[in-house]
């Protein structure tokens, strides 16, 4: 994510020196308006997965209650399951949370999910 940003931003230094050097033209205005909405559909996305994290976050303390499982948990969830997703994956049944009727994609973060509960229990379990 940090290099992303740092991308993003040696671009937007880059053309403002060289729009600096250089009348305006058609073209380049068009390029900077298609830079731009690149930057924001950008800003867009880091704010929603921010939100979705943080909503993971606050959902896994409020039902579990314990920082470092859900730290352990939350860091390897896959992006497609919200920690309500985590919590019917490991409490139900394959049947009950229409497993047959999700697409490959979902049928394999599904998959996932008890592997990674597993081996957070296991990491927290563990004797010092």
């Amino acid at each position: 994510m940090k290099k992303l940003i740092l991308v993003v931003l040696m671009v937007v230094g880059l053309a403002s020196i060289a729009s600096a050097e250089e009348p305006k033209t058609l073209k380049r205005l068009q390029q900077e308006d298609q830079f731009q909405k690149v930057t924001d559909s950008f800003n867009k996305a880091s704010t929603a997965l921010d939100a979705l994290v943080k909503s993971r976050q606050s959902d896994c303390i409020k039902a579990i209650g314990y920082t470092p499982f859900c730290d352990c948990i939350l860091k390897d969830l896959p992006v497609a399951w919200e920690f309500a997703d985590y919590i019917a994956i490991t409490t139900r049944s394959k049947e009950q949370n229409g497993y047959d009727k999700l697409d490959a994609e979902y049928r394999a973060a599904y998959d996932k999910v008890s592997p990674i509960r597993d081996k957070c229990v296991q990491r927290i379990n563990k004797k010092p």
